[in-house]
């Protein structure tokens, strides 16, 4: 027989992305209100290649109680031929309530997805069943509308330079300053950079970095007595040493934990697609799909200023517009009415050691 899958929308397309690909129906019936139209169309783009089902869309109403009850049971009369489940998970409280009623009255099987347990209830039993979820970073955020114009799943060169990323992660109060006062000498070169000598060196660590102009190489030599290490740079330098690349990438390095999930460095949103009115950041420094949950890390590695509550402003648009998880790592000591403003907009803010020791 035939299945047919009813499902409740809300703002958040995994949940009827996730259920379509978990059942995989033959046919979908959408109940939404209105104002929902864009997420529905997003779904069945993404579904589109993934399964063969055949999609209907119902204007449910948010006041209208027995209008909503008649739909349910409308949906049961009008696909007789079919096994019928329905899925309650998106959807206010209220509507996921009544048609669990009705369906489980026409006994019809009801579940409920738990996205932070990657698992399905069946609602009438109350078993449930595990499930395994891969979503990559680009497929998650086009079901929201919006194209992914960039992203670096994983650089070698990354992984080459790790020990480096965490030298600087676990001497903050020495690094940063250093930072700090080399970062204008390096800007005001302009593009034409002369060879430059600069070092920390006291008792208990050293660190020193030679930039050879022709060969446009930066050298880096850290760590302890005999114990030293050197590692060379020999691209985009500048920016790993004095434009965060250092932060972003320990961060990346961090959460870069697990095959099953996908972690995307410096990604790219193309305008385009982002609704008007909404003011976000478009270039995220950290993204990050694991299990069913959206993750947004964002490095701040310059001292704070007016600006970076903008751009703090702007990346708490960015997680609101892609449901995700934020997350906020700054490399200097924090200002307190930052952290404020951070925890005001939901973002959790990252500090000091905690960065380089971070994990979900």
């Amino acid at each position: 027989m035939a299945l047919l899958e009813v499902c409740l929308v809300n703002e958040l397309p995994i949940l009827g992305y996730l259920s379509a690909i978990l059942k995989k129906p033959n046919a979908i019936v959408w109940l939404r209100p209105p104002y929902q139209k864009r997420v529905v169309t997003a779904i069945e783009s993404a579904l589109k290649g993934q399964i063969t089902a055949t999609f209907e869309s119902r204007d449910i109403h948010d006041d209208d109680i027995p209008d909503f009850i008649n739909q349910c049971e409308k949906v049961i009369k009008d696909y007789p031929e079919h096994e019928i489940v329905m899925n309650v998970t998106g959807g206010s409280r209220q509507h996921a309530l009544l048609a669990a009623e009705v369906f489980k009255k026409a006994d019809k099987e009801v579940i409920l997805i738990d996205t932070e347990h990657s698992r399905v209830i069946d609602v009438k039993t109350g078993e449930f069943k595990t499930f395994q979820f891969n979503l990559t970073v680009n497929e998650y955020i086009a079901l929201h509308g919006i194209s992914m114009e960039s992203g670096i799943r994983f650089d070698p060169e990354i992984g080459k330079r790790s020990a480096l990323s965490f030298f600087f992660g676990n001497n903050l109060d020495r690094i940063v300053p250093f930072i700090d006062t080399y970062r204008d000498e390096w800007n005001n070169m302009g593009e034409e950079k002369q060879t430059c000598h600069w070092k920390i060196e006291d008792y208990h660590q050293r660190f020193v970095v030679n930039y050879e102009a022709e060969e446009k190489n930066m050298r880096f030599r850290f760590g302890p007595g005999e114990n030293q290490k050197t590692i060379d740079i020999p691209n985009d330098n500048g920016d790993y040493l004095f434009n965060g690349g250092w932060l972003r990438e320990l961060v990346f390095l961090r959460v870069h934990r697990s095959q099953y999930d996908d972690v995307r460095l410096n990604v790219r949103l193309a305008r385009e697609n982002i609704p008007e009115g909404v003011h976000c950041e478009s270039m995220v420094d950290i993204a990050m799909m694991k299990g069913c949950n959206f993750y947004v890390f964002q490095c701040f590695s310059y001292p704070i200023t007016r600006e970076s509550y903008i751009e703090l402003q702007a990346v708490h648009e960015t997680v609101k517009l892609l449901h995700a998880k934020g997350f906020i790592f700054i490399s200097h000591r924090p200002h307190h009415g930052f952290i404020e403003r951070a925890h005001d907009a939901g973002l959790e803010v990252i500090t000091g050691r905690r960065i380089a020791n971070f994990n979900l």
